[in-house]
């Protein structure tokens, strides 16, 4: 029984050593057992902050760190990883793997896969893990906004902004030539998120620039081009000439409104506006709208105190240009005098019926024109009549219809509204005469009478 059992151990023994791969060593005669183990390295990668719709790589090793040849292969479980190549042995040299990722369809947020490693040497499943966010890009920028017709050589502000879905900073590229290619020297620094972005651009040599934004997150990802703001470069711009002297009247009165007119051309035909002068400091006091170069403006003023005043103009274009000041015009404003008591003269009586004239005149001792208001004291006047020039005699008519008496004045205004005091006035009278409708009869019944007495 005990040879038996011997027996056996040393049969399963044999068994055993001739399924065992065995190296014999020249030197010493020893049985070396060979046993392949399968080593990776890195064992993991975590791809950060990736964008939706790209394609990115990696890659990790495979080795053999035991004895013998290491068989191994990979599973492959999420259909967005894809190894390369996903077998291999190795007696102990590397294998590359690539790793590929498609991130089309992924939707914003994190994502964890794998792909499963087997191998022959027993060490059961392994795996190389894989992280990554999917970021999303910022908005695409507005249109920049800012000016369109420019000069060489100046700043001019442009703006623009966007924001990021994940609130990340973001920094603003700029493609002027519309051939999407942005220089390394045209990306701002991060902003916030939200931010409104003014830069300022200096345009050289006559052109038509095409300014377009984009933006890109901290992580990298970038928006597309917004729509292109089109702007004119033109060469260097000419001041408006000086404009005319002032034209208007040169006496007034306090509180009166005067206009005054000008013009002046722009050598490149630009749109002006006009800066007046009302005292003569070199300071505009008002400046007009825009109007076209060469037609004339006209202006009005009012003074409020008693002086002399030298007006003058500047003109400004659309572009800022500005032109010197104009030669003066030179206004004397004073207080306003109401006209002299006016005089009237004319007939003293006369029949109702008939129309008599009256001569009417005073003096304004501002030479200001007058009007003359006559009062016929028979509940009608003349209205105000004018106006006339200071001094001048005026003659003016009226027709009495009722006999009676009347008290006949004048007034005088000038034409800044000053009254003068009433005439003295001139009585009027129109007396009662019978009118005999019936003479041929009473001329009749003396005639009978006359007769009857002479017989």
């Amino acid at each position: 029984m005990i040879k038996k059992r011997i027996f056996i151990i040393i049969l399963t023994i044999t068994l055993i050593i001739s399924i065992m791969p065995i190296s014999y060593s020249l030197e010493s005669n020893n049985i070396n057992y060979m046993v392949p183990d399968l080593v990776y390295s890195p064992t993991s990668h975590d791809f950060g902050y990736v964008e939706e719709g790209k394609l990115y790589q990696t890659t990790f090793e495979i080795w053999n760190g035991g004895t013998d040849t290491l068989t191994w292969n990979l599973g492959i479980v999420h259909t967005w990883i894809s190894p390369n190549p996903t077998s291999g042995s190795s007696t102990g040299e590397h294998d590359t793997v690539t790793v590929t990722i498609d991130t089309t369809g992924l939707s914003p947020g994190s994502h964890t896969g794998f792909v499963s490693i087997s191998a022959n040497d027993g060490g059961g499943m392994r795996y190389f893990n894989i992280d990554l966010f999917i970021n999303r890009p910022p908005n695409i920028p507005l249109d920049p906004s800012g000016p369109t017709l420019v000069e060489e050589e100046i700043a001019y502000p442009y703006v623009t902004t966007t924001t990021d879905p994940e609130g990340h900073d973001v920094k603003y590229g700029f493609d002027f030539n519309n051939d999407d290619i942005i220089e390394p020297q045209h990306w701002t620094s991060f902003q916030p998120s939200g931010t409104l972005l003014t830069i300022y651009l200096t345009f050289y040599g006559t052109s038509t620039r095409y300014i377009r934004a984009k933006a890109e997150d901290i992580h990298g990802a970038q928006s597309g081009f917004s729509a292109p703001l089109v702007v004119h470069v033109q060469g260097p711009n000419n001041p408006p000439n000086k404009p005319n002297t002032p034209t208007g009247q040169s006496n007034g009165i306090i509180g009166n409104s005067y206009a005054y007119n000008t013009t002046s051309t722009d050598p490149d035909d630009d749109n002006i506006k006009y800066g007046w002068d009302w005292n003569g400091d070199n300071i505009v006091d008002e400046w007009t709208s825009l109007i076209s170069s060469g037609s004339t403006i006209t202006t009005t003023h009012t003074y409020t105190t008693e002086g002399t005043y030298n007006i003058k103009v500047k003109a400004e274009d659309s572009k800022g240009e500005q032109s010197d000041f104009s030669d003066p015009l030179t206004v004397t404003i004073t207080s306003n005098n109401p006209p002299n008591k006016p005089t009237i003269t004319g007939p003293s009586q006369g029949k109702t019926g008939d129309s008599y004239t009256y001569i009417v005149t005073t003096e304004d001792p501002d030479n200001d024109e007058v009007f003359y208001l006559i009062d016929w004291d028979d509940t009608t006047n003349s209205g105000w009549l004018g106006p006339y020039m200071s001094g001048m005699s005026v003659s003016t008519s009226h027709i009495w219809t009722a006999n009676g008496t009347y008290s006949i004045k004048v007034k005088s205004k000038d034409i800044n509204g000053e009254e003068s005091q009433w005439s003295d006035p001139i009585i009027v009278t129109m007396p009662k005469i019978k009118i005999f409708n019936k003479t041929p009869i009473i001329f009749l019944r003396l005639l009978e009478r006359l007769q009857i007495f002479l017989k």
